[in-house]
């Protein structure tokens, strides 16, 4: 379930409706920017996950470190 509601918005034909639009957006462009921020954090996160991916094979020495560790 999402916090979100969905609207469906019609073509804009007074102030007092572009109003209650920008109204609309305002109120939940905080919560997009902190969304976005997650999602670049966690994009990033996975991005270096990959790069450290390559240079770690099963014959390195780095991997047998790792899955030695997890062993234990």
């Amino acid at each position: 379930c999402s916090n979100f509601s969905i609207r469906k918005y019609v073509a804009i034909v007074s102030c007092e409706q572009r109003q209650s639009y920008k109204d609309d957006f305002n109120a939940e462009y905080g919560e997009y920017q902190n969304l976005l921020a997650r999602i670049d954090n966690i994009t990033q996160k996975f991005h270096k996950f990959n790069e450290e991916w390559k240079f770690v094979t099963q014959e390195s020495k780095a991997h047998q470190v790792e899955k030695d560790k997890n062993v234990k």
